[in-house]
């Protein structure tokens, strides 16, 4: 088995960086490495908790945020949130999406890659109420 790739993944000029083994250690977790793959094949890279909650539903919603919390800890996921103003009632506006030195760590070490859970991601079955929910912008412009 080879050993990941775990080389420095600071951004130049910043002094808090990913700490790569405990982002890594973080996926020992099947539940973790579950919200880790539903947010690298959402369709927009960016799914809601509602969504989130949706494709793992084994995973009780404190839970579910249990973990997101661990996630946002070690700095693989970050959430996003759109203004509420004017925003229907119970439409989801946070959204968590990894963090642009995740994304580097897995590409380099060859983890969830991007178009084998995109794939796997179009063939699950949705309800109209999770495709409404996929179909709300997120705030970083990704639609």
């Amino acid at each position: 088995m080879s050993r990941p790739d775990v080389a420095s993944l600071t951004p130049a000029g910043n002094s808090i960086g990913l700490d790569p083994i405990a982002a890594l250690s973080v996926l020992d977790d099947t539940t973790r490495r579950n919200i880790i793959g539903t947010i690298v094949g959402h369709p927009k890279g960016a799914p809601s908790k509602k969504e989130l909650e949706y494709y793992n539903p084994s995973v009780a919603a404190s839970t579910l945020t249990d973990h997101l919390i661990r996630l946002e800890e070690v700095g693989l996921i970050e959430a996003i949130e759109r203004d509420r103003q004017g925003f229907e009632r119970g439409k989801p506006y946070r959204f968590f999406q990894l963090t642009d030195t995740a994304r580097e760590l897995f590409d380099r070490n060859k983890l969830f890659d991007l178009d084998a859970y995109r794939e796997l991601f179009a063939e699950v079955e949705k309800t109209d109420e999770i495709k409404a929910a996929e179909d709300i912008e997120r705030p970083n412009g990704q639609n």
